[in-house]
């Protein structure tokens, strides 16, 4: 089986890597980065470095400058970021100067003797604060934009710190608020987080001659492609990305990042050249959103909910990268999965003097899910409603109008949360548990997610004379098992055992069109596109084996890989034989699929996804109250799948978001000091081992086959997990976190404000005093 091949190569370590790979004559690259937050570059000195034994060119960015044969500047949407940087550095471990040597222990030494000089310029790490900041500016003009991204409609602002903003507006968000019976109104706050994948950032570029080869760690292959041949001036058949797999990405691979760094240094030297960074390099290359974000929601005391405002900020660091687009999902996002008459939505991408933030499992929507769930358990509890309850109350149901304006149908939330109730247990009225200092609660979550609309994903299926198949796909292989699931639905879809079936990796000169590997939209836009791929195929095998069987194509049937004339088993042909006996040498099937939609920027209106991602979550978990330690007991979560085609893998993904969910609830935050990493290292920022992971576990896929929807996996599964694991807390202890992670030193500073505050007020001073009705 094609599964077992695959997780063979894996185990055996035949799976192909970029930093495995090696081009003869290639040089390694180590970059010398910036100790200033913000400031201007007096002086790059590299005399020594260049002089050192070994060392064979020391490069900076006013080198690049004064080339004139290339960009210094590149970016997704806005071509804000310098190769390397150019008379100002932005954050503190931007690339400054970039040293090449045969040997990666001399580009080591060589790049430690060269010394930049700053004349240190305001600096602004805050998302909210820089929001218009007059102290610092991060760009004093507007950076152009990249012309072929055009998918992204801009209304930035860089007077304010602003590369984009995005407003949902429904209703009368005013007149909703007027008959609200009450109003609530808080402020929630998500970390910069760190993917982590395994494998950090690799590359190796090729630019001799009049093209460019570039062997990549990159999710976004065909983006790649074009942003380097713009870097380069170079036509886009001279350019070629070969993505083999990836060590994990995560959405921190997504967009070029030292790709264009090593293309433009490979045409300085005239030699291949490769860059892997250290797992410190990875930490400031990447990272999540930090998102602050004030909710106002106002509601009847039924708890329907009737108006919505939300104003988020999300910091961009300081480039744009894929900010701009991912403020629409935050816009949208902050909705929840309710039927809210009256919305209004903000969010901002704003710069800051910390490193870029990307894409990042969960895009934009952990965030929101983390702070509308926080809020509507809040108002449940001051309502004095059960939360699964005020939950079914609003929940939308097929036929009702999203924020967007799409009248949604297919939802599969009532079902979801009242199935992960019952597996984990839910009683309204079920005391909170305690053994000494350890106390036991429940907490749930329902999330509504994205995914990339419009976009284009292209297959090519070919059949060999043997049986055999070749599907050619730019999807990237990067753990989720894309491959395997490919050839499982490609095989179905020909009938034909998946042994049969090979998938490729990626080749921009030889795999058709991709156009991206993210938003959990490969299962869907590249599994279409392979379905229409294989039917193609199909239909010219049938044509091919009429004439074999000198019968009208309308005559013949396709079952289990076999041609056959209806209803005469005895005249049938195997698409081998079919090849073979025509003398066509192969078959190919294309297929291409192509979705539509948009919104409007100034008011989200028009069609937001192609179909919504529905899930929700259910958590138990144990608090020490003595040392503020949450564990997690049990979870359980439920996701509409529409149809499950790799179900071990489908079961391997939503496991995969359990940890990183764990992760970003109870632990992982970058923690910057004046715009100083402190927590760079896998020594100080914590990252989930199998001992914090629940010991009971379980994931509901609820398929709609007869709907005949394929929807990806790789997020829905994780923004519900924060918010249940803090639901959990509030009804265990009290305690509302509104800021993740949920720290230890967090959870006993509310239990010690709580404490302080019921003593003030002449209440008992017991944690089980809270019960259920948290």
């Amino acid at each position: 089986m094609k599964t077992l091949l695959d997780a063979r190569d894996r185990v055996t370590g035949r799976t192909p890597f970029v930093i495995n790979h090696e081009v003869p004559g290639m040089l390694h690259c180590r970059l010398v980065r910036s100790t200033a937050a913000h400031a201007e570059i007096t002086a790059v000195r590299t005399g020594d470095a260049a002089a050192w034994p070994g060392a064979v060119a020391v490069v900076t960015g006013a080198d690049l400058a004064a080339r004139g044969d290339m960009a210094v500047l590149f970016g997704p949407v806005l071509l804000d970021q310098p190769v390397l940087a150019i008379d100002v550095v932005r954050y503190i471990g931007e690339p400054v100067a970039a040293v090449l040597a045969e040997d990666p222990a001399v580009a080591d030494e060589a790049a430690a003797l060269v010394e930049v000089d700053y004349a240190h310029l305001p600096a602004v790490f805050d998302a909210e604060e820089a929001f218009g900041s007059d102290t610092a500016r991060l760009f004093p003009e507007p950076p152009e934009r990249d012309p072929s991204f055009v998918d992204v409609t801009l209304r930035a602002d860089h007077e304010r710190n602003v590369c984009n903003t995005f407003t949902v507006v429904k209703g009368d968000v005013e007149a909703g608020f007027a008959a609200a019976d009450l109003v609530f109104d808080d402020v929630f706050d998500s970390p910069a987080a760190g993917a982590v994948p395994l494998e950090t950032h690799a590359v190796v570029a090729d630019a001799r001659g009049d093209r460019l080869t570039v062997w990549s760690s990159t999710q976004t292959p065909y983006i790649t492609r074009r942003q380097l041949a713009l870097l380069l001036g170079l036509p886009l058949n001279r350019v070629r990305v070969i993505v083999p797999a990836l060590g994990g990405g995560f959405g921190a691979k997504a967009y070029a990042s030292v790709e264009p760094i090593a293309a433009a240094l490979s045409r300085v030297v005239g030699a291949p050249v490769r860059l892997h960074l250290t797992r410190e390099e990875e930490f400031v290359t990447s990272t999540k959103h930090a998102m602050r974000v004030r909710i106002r929601t106002g509601v009847m005391r039924d708890g329907r909910i009737v108006a919505r405002e939300a104003t988020a900020y999300y910091n961009a660091g300081a480039y744009a990268v894929i900010s701009p687009r991912k403020v629409m999902f935050g816009a949208y996002g902050l909705n929840g999965p309710y039927a809210i008459p009256h919305v209004r939505t903000e969010a901002h991408a704003v710069l800051t003097n910390t490193p870029p933030a990307g894409a990042y499992r969960g895009f934009a929507i952990n965030q929101c899910a983390w702070a509308y769930e926080g809020q509507l358990d809040m108002i449940a509890e001051r309502l004095g409603i059960d939360p699964v309850e005020i939950r079914r109350i609003n929940l939308l149901r097929d036929g009702d109008t999203f924020c967007t304006g799409e009248t949604l149908d297919h939802l599969r939330f009532h079902d979801l949360l009242d199935a992960a109730a019952e597996r984990i247990g839910w009683d309204p009225d079920e005391p909170v548990h305690r053994d000494g200092d350890l106390v036991r609660a429940k907490g749930i979550s329902c999330v509504i997610e994205g995914t990339i609309t419009p976009s284009t994903s292209t297959a090519t299926v070919r059949l060999g004379p043997d049986g055999s198949v070749d599907v050619l796909t730019s999807s990237v292989e990067m753990g989720q098992g894309i491959r395997p699931a490919l050839a499982a639905g490609v095989a179905r879809h020909l009938g034909i055992d998946p042994a049969l079936v090979g998938v490729s990796y990626v080749d921009t000169d030889l795999t058709p069109y991709d156009q991206q590997t993210t938003a959990s939209r490969s299962m869907y836009s590249m599994g279409g596109a392979m379905g229409r791929a294989a039917d193609d195929a199909l239909h010219k095998i049938r044509e091919l084996a009429a004439d074999l069987l000198e019968v009208d194509p309308a005559d013949l049937e396709i079952v289990d890989g076999q041609v056959r004339v209806a209803g005469v088993e005895q005249q049938s042909l195997s698409l081998g034989e079919v090849v073979r006996r025509s003398q066509v040498g192969n078959v190919i099937g294309e297929g291409t699929l192509v979705t539509s939609g948009g919104l409007d920027p100034f008011t989200g209106q028009g069609v937001g996804s192609v179909h919504w991602h529905q899930s929700v979550g259910a958590a138990e978990i144990e608090v020490d109250t003595a040392t503020g330690h949450v564990r997690v007991l049990r979870y359980t979560g439920g996701v509409f799948a529409g149809e499950v085609v790799d179900p071990v893998g489908a079961e391997h993904q939503c496991e995969g978001c359990l940890v990183f969910g764990v992760g970003n609830a109870l632990m992982e935050e970058l923690v910057f000091d004046q715009g100083q990493l402190v927590t760079g290292t896998l020594a100080d920022y914590m990252v989930p081992t199998l001992e914090d992971m629940p010991r009971h576990h379980e994931f509901e896929l609820m398929e709609d086959p007869e709907h005949g929807e394929v929807h990806g996996l790789g997020e829905p599964a994780l923004p519900p997990i924060a918010p249940a694991i803090s639901n959990a807390l509030y009804r265990a202890t009290g305690v509302r976190i509104r800021s993740l992670p949920i720290s230890a030193e967090k959870v006993l500073r509310g239990l010690r404000e709580r404490r302080e505050s019921e003593q003030a007020a002449g209440q008992v001073d017991e944690v089980t005093s809270v019960g259920a009705q948290g």
